[in-house]
C-alpha cells in the first residue's frame, strides 16, 4: 500500500481582532512588544533595593520605560524593512502571504515611510535617555539589517542574531537605569532566546517547505533536537544559579528563590511540547503568548517572585 502523502499544514489564519487594526499597525507586529519586557527587568529585579534605599524614582522608570518604548519602534521599523526586503518570498508563504504589505494592504511607498518615522523617533527617544542607549538601540538596527541582508539565510548563525536583540535590549535597560547586571542574568537571558529561536526554526522545518527560508536547508532536525535540550538544561541551570548565587540572595534577602525553578522548567517544556504540532504553520513563540498553561505559569512566576523579593525586601525593618 502506498504511503500517504504528508499532510500540508493548514494557513493559521490571523485572529479575528487583527483584522479590525489598521494594516500598519498590523505590519508593525504590536505582538511582538512583549520581548521588549526585558529592557526593563534590571529595574523590575533592582526595584526592592532601590526603594529600600531610597534611589528609586519615578524619573528611573520614565527612563527605562522609554528605552523600552525605543525599541518597540526600532523592532517595528526593522520588520517592516524585512518585510519590503522579502515582499516576493512572502507572497509566496502560506502564512506570510497575510501580512499588509505582502497582501497589498500596505503599498511600499507607504511601508517606506512609516520604516523612516519609526527609526528617527526610535533613535531620538533612546538618545533623550542615554547616547549609550542610543549607540544600543543603533546597533541593533545595524545588526536586523545584517540579517534581513543575508545573515538569515546561515543556518545558526540566524538564531544568534535574535539572541543578541534579546541581550542588547537587557544591557539597554540596564545603562538607562544604571543598574548593574548579573552575568546570570544575562546568561539566562542569552540562553532562554537561543532556545525560543531554535525552536522556531524546528517547527519551521517540520512545516513549511525550506525553499521558503534557505538556512532551513541547512538545519537537521536530530541537531536542532539535540540543541535544544542542551540549552533547555544550561537555562534551567542558569536560573538555578542565579537564585543560589550568594549576590542574588543578599540582594533580595530570601532563600526561597530556588523553589520557584518548577515553574520556567514547566514552561520551557510546554513550548518544546508545541513544537512538534505539525497541524499549524503558525509561530510557536506567537502561539506561545496565548496558550494558558504558559500564561498561568508564567503569571504564577512572575507573582511568586514579586511576592518574595518585594515582601522579603521592603517587609525587613
Amino acid at each position: 500500500m502506498a504511503a500517504a502523502p504528508p499532510q500540508t499544514p493548514a494557513p493559521a489564519p490571523e485572529p479575528a481582532k487583527a483584522h479590525r487594526l489598521p494594516p500598519l499597525l498590523r505590519a508593525m507586529r504590536p505582538r511582538q512588544w512583549v520581548k521588549n519586557v526585558f529592557v526593563t527587568a534590571p529595574l523590575v529585579f533592582a526595584g526592592p533595593e532601590l526603594l529600600q534605599t531610597g534611589r528609586f524614582s519615578v524619573w528611573l522608570l520614565a527612563q527605562a520605560l522609554v528605552a523600552a518604548l525605543a525599541f518597540c519602534l526600532a523592532s517595528s521599523a526593522t520588520y517592516l524593512l524585512n518585510d519590503l526586503h522579502d515582499l516576493d518570498a512572502d507572497r509566496q508563504h502560506p502564512v506570510k502571504r497575510l501580512r499588509p504589505i505582502a497582501a497589498g494592504e500596505l503599498t511600499a511607498s507607504q511601508a517606506w515611510t512609516a520604516f523612516g518615522a519609526l527609526l528617527v523617533v526610535a533613535l531620538a527617544g533612546a538618545a533623550a535617555v542615554g547616547w549609550s542607549v542610543a549607540g544600543i538601540v543603533s546597533l541593533y538596527f545595524a545588526i536586523n539589517v545584517a540579517y534581513s541582508k543575508g545573515l538569515k539565510r546561515i543556518a545558526y548563525v540566524d538564531a544568534l542574531v535574535i539572541a543578541s536583540g534579546f541581550l542588547l535590549r537587557l544591557l539597554a535597560g540596564g545603562e538607562a537605569t544604571g543598574i548593574h547586571l548579573s552575568r546570570w542574568l544575562i546568561a539566562c537571558t542569552v540562553l532562554l532566546a537561543l532556545f525560543l529561536a531554535l525552536g522556531k526554526r524546528k517547527h519551521e522545518l517540520l512545516t513549511s517547505d525550506t525553499a521558503h527560508r534557505s538556512a532551513l536547508q541547512s538545519y537537521k532536525l536530530e541537531h536542532l533536537n539535540f540543541a535544544l535540550g542542551v540549552l533547555a538544561a544550561a537555562t534551567c541551570g542558569a536560573y538555578l544559579s542565579y537564585t543560589l548565587d550568594p549576590e542574588t540572595r543578599q540582594r533580595f534577602q530570601t532563600d526561597w528563590l530556588p523553589y520557584t525553578t518548577p515553574l520556567p522548567v514547566f514552561g520551557l517544556l510546554r513550548f518544546y511540547g508545541l513544537l512538534d504540532d505539525r497541524a499549524t504553520a503558525a509561530s510557536p513563540t506567537d502561539r506561545m503568548l496565548s496558550d494558558p498553561p504558559i500564561l498561568v505559569a508564567a503569571a504564577l512566576w512572575a507573582a511568586t517572585i514579586a511576592a518574595l523579593i518585594y515582601g522579603a525586601r521592603l517587609g525587613s525593618p
